[in-house]
């Protein structure tokens, strides 16, 4: 519902579901739901669309493990604030 009220502060009458959570069924369903019930414009892609980069990311680890490619302990994940 923070969607649905944000859509009422900001007066805007569109919502848009996108990324790899807008394969989540029962989050289309309920915001459907709501778009429905509170009158505003809800745009999701087709499922086939909607991709989840958690899935991506392992794929391409997949492929660097399997050529040796394997990071040190030392890594940090964490970009600097340098590099932002």
């Amino acid at each position: 519902e923070k969607a649905v009220l944000a859509l009422r502060e900001s007066g805007l009458h569109t919502l848009c579901l996108a990324g790899g959570v807008s394969a989540n069924r029962r989050l289309r369903a309920q915001m459907s739901e709501l778009a429905a019930r509170d009158g505003f414009t809800l745009c999701m892609p087709e499922l086939a669309l909607c991709t989840d980069n958690a899935a991506m990311i392992g794929s391409a680890a997949y492929y660097r493990l399997r050529k040796g490619e394997i990071a040190g302990l030392d890594l940090n994940a964490v970009p600097s604030l340098s590099l932002l």
